[in-house]
């Protein structure tokens, strides 16, 4: 980020790519204010149905306060309103500092009043998602996972909510990485969970191929309903936690703008 480089917090010594992570809940949304850019604001006012104007909000705040923290910025609404999520033609966020483009690769995702937001150490796409472990049914499962997806899903016995919820989350995240998002078929991507049952809030690792013949490799995680995954190219360790203690951990699913879909 230009002269803003040297606050990032270091670099993986691997040679894998350094990435951070932060989570917020729609609980802790400020009002609109002056940590918002112009555009933003602009943006957040013309949106009249309140799922999405919240979703929008929150995503902006999380981004804020991740590369801040990223950045070692304070927090407060004047460095908060340097930092910006454009959308890109594929609708992921493009991170600028200052009205101008940052060498660093953002990846947002919301669900269920929680967003996520992943920061990377490099001017990489990178793709991050978090789903809730809600039902899913046979269709749902024959329509958009592989073969070896259904498979894994079947032998998850009593965890099976669980394991298609993440097979579709780790998807998500790739496709991100792809820059297509839902616009590509799902079957072209397979996700490979190589520990399914590992300790909650710690990071496991997972694999996603693509049909053209790249793996990505990724980490995903489970805190309470919440399943948060993370890819991208090359590899690298798992993404670092921006603070002691996430949010995330202890948050609930929500869905307050069912009381007023509209503003």
């Amino acid at each position: 980020m230009h002269a803003e480089d040297p606050h990032l917090r270091g670099r993986d010594d691997s040679g894998g790519l350094a990435t951070w992570w932060l989570a917020r809940g729609e609980d802790k949304l400020p009002p609109p204010g002056e940590w918002l850019t112009a555009a933003e604001r602009s943006r957040a006012e013309a949106l009249v149905y309140t799922k999405r104007r919240i979703d929008f909000l929150l995503g902006r705040w999380t981004l804020k306060l991740a590369v801040a923290k990223a950045l070692g910025w304070p927090d407060d609404a004047a460095f908060l309103a340097r930092i910006e999520g454009r959308s890109a033609p594929s609708g992921a966020p493009q991170l600028h500092i200052d009205g101008q483009p940052a060498a660093h690769g953002v990846s947002l995702s919301d669900r269920a009043g929680c967003a996520i937001c992943l920061v990377a150490n490099g001017a990489v796409s990178v793709g991050c998602d978090v789903e809730i472990v809600e039902p899913r049914s046979d269709a749902f499962i024959r329509d958009y996972l592989t073969e070896a997806e259904r498979q894994m899903v079947a032998a998850a016995g009593t965890e099976r909510h669980k394991a298609a919820n993440l097979v579709w989350s780790a998807k998500e995240s790739a496709l991100k990485v792809l820059g297509t998002g839902l616009r590509r078929d799902t079957l072209s991507v397979e996700v490979t969970v190589l520990e399914p049952n590992p300790p909650q809030r710690t990071w496991s690792p997972l694999e996603v191929r693509t049909e053209e013949g790249p793996v990505f490799a990724g980490w995903w995680r489970q805190s309470g309903a919440f399943l948060v995954t993370a890819c991208w190219p090359g590899g690298g360790p798992s993404p670092t936690a921006l603070e002691t203690d996430s949010p995330i951990d202890t948050m609930l699913p929500s869905h307050h703008w069912v009381d007023r879909p509209v503003r």
